[in-house]
């Protein structure tokens, strides 16, 4: 099955139908446009109280341009970057916050001490904001038309014979462009890490690795780790745990169901950067207006990748094709299983959710997820500890980081009474 199958009308058909608390998508065939089933859709699945999103941030800086045209000439990608100061984070509400997500489940607990890992982490991530664009915002896709802009100029110019000093002055502009779009550093610096290798040059290599994974910070589809929960059909809520090998992201069942127990693949995604025209790169949907200003981008990246499905009872599993579409900064995302024709967004729990679907997530079959550890039910009760707390730890540091970014909703993921439903923001 061609990986471009899911063409506008196709794709607008899995997302037209409101979402009310589900977040499983069922088809609609008589919608043909991006525009009103993405708005129909987008707009259901807004907060009650119609709040707007925060505006994505902009960059306070450049990066002097590194030649980084191609993987084999890389001479200038070591020049000294611009020296930023420390970027600060107004942390006062750290304690009011983890008080509030841990009152209910963690009464008897002080509240979590704030984090120096965390705080480290925080501001290299806004020094990195000063150097590229954040992938996945409006400044990132006004920055993509840009280089593609200047491509196309730097290509006719050549055509037309214009002079040197001209094509020279297209192209620094353009690999300056070029430098703040984490996609393009990421691609051209993993490639030349990997030459580098190939050759022997140790060290040389781990210079354009330390580059390529500074990059890779930068596109919300590469930190999506942790845990999630989306609404399976029929099924219900259900979590998973997302991590990476590579450049493919594979998604763990934590909670099952009859068809596809915890601890088996639900879905892989293949994020590998791919040139611009490259027949396996898939066009980011495009958002009709009020949709683009309630989620904060005018565009939703997709990836191609493989949505795991079986009968009931675990049977004739096998995987079918799919596509990830990641929204904003990564605040959220869904899969298709295209054959299916079914959706299912996903949003980040808090720990209340969390530990409340771990309770209640159902007595199927836990087995071993290739490369996480996941472990047996048989398993010693501390390795099966252990590995909630990973899970746990990495989403609670990515939603108090959001809470405290302004960019989550201090209610997003919680359980709320007695109901059966999950409200995300």
């Amino acid at each position: 099955m061609s990986s471009f199958l899911l063409h506008s009308a196709a794709f607008a058909a899995l997302l037209v139908s409101p979402l009310t608390n589900s977040f499983t998508l069922p088809i609609n065939h008589e919608v043909t446009r991006y525009s009103s089933s993405w708005s129909s859709t987008l707009q259901a699945a807004a907060s009650a109280d119609d709040q707007q999103r925060r505006p994505s941030f902009q960059e306070a800086g450049q990066l002097d341009p590194p030649s980084i045209s191609a993987a084999a000439a890389q001479d200038g990608i070591y020049e000294q970057h611009q020296q930023f100061g420390d970027a600060t984070t107004d942390r006062s509400n750290d304690k009011d916050v983890n008080s509030f997500l841990r009152s209910s489940e963690f009464a008897d607990l002080e509240p979590l001490t704030h984090s120096e890992t965390r705080s480290s982490r925080l501001d290299a991530e806004n020094r990195l904001r000063a150097i590229y664009t954040t992938a996945g915002t409006d400044p990132y896709w006004s920055l993509r038309d840009e280089i593609i802009q200047l491509e196309s100029d730097l290509e006719t110019g050549r055509d037309v014979g214009i002079s040197d000093e001209a094509v020279s002055a297209v192209r620094n502009l353009l690999r300056k462009a070029q430098s703040k779009d984490p996609e393009h550093v990421y691609r051209i610096t993993s490639a030349a890490a990997a030459a580098a290798e190939r050759m022997g040059r140790v060290e040389e290599s781990e210079k354009y690795r330390e580059e390529s994974l500074k990059a890779r910070k930068m596109l919300p589809w590469f930190n999506l780790e942790g845990l999630w929960v989306g609404k399976y059909g029929t099924h219900g809520f259900e979590m998973i745990n997302v991590t990476y090998s590579g450049d493919m992201l594979i998604a763990y069942k934590v909670t099952g169901d009859k068809n596809i127990p915890r601890g088996e693949i639900s879905f892989t995604a293949d994020l590998t950067p791919q040139f611009e025209g490259s027949a396996s790169k898939l066009d980011p949907i495009v958002l009709s207006e009020n949709s683009a200003k309630k989620w904060g981008t005018k565009k939703l990246p997709r990836f191609s990748g493989e949505g795991h499905a079986a009968e009931p009872g675990y049977v004739n599993n096998q995987f079918l094709e799919g596509q990830l579409v990641v929204i904003g900064e990564g605040d959220y995302f869904s899969f298709a299983w295209i054959p299916l024709e079914h959706q299912i967004f996903f949003g980040r729990p808090s720990p209340e959710l969390t530990l409340k679907m771990l309770r209640e997530g159902g007595g199927t079959s836990l087995t071993a997820g290739l490369g996480m550890s996941v472990p047996g039910l048989d398993a010693h009760v501390k390795d099966q500890t252990d590995y909630v707390n990973r899970c746990l730890e990495v989403t609670k540091d990515t939603f108090l980081d959001e809470w405290n970014e302004g960019k989550t909703d201090s209610f997003s993921g919680i359980w709320h009474g007695n109901e059966e439903e999950c409200y995300f923001e």
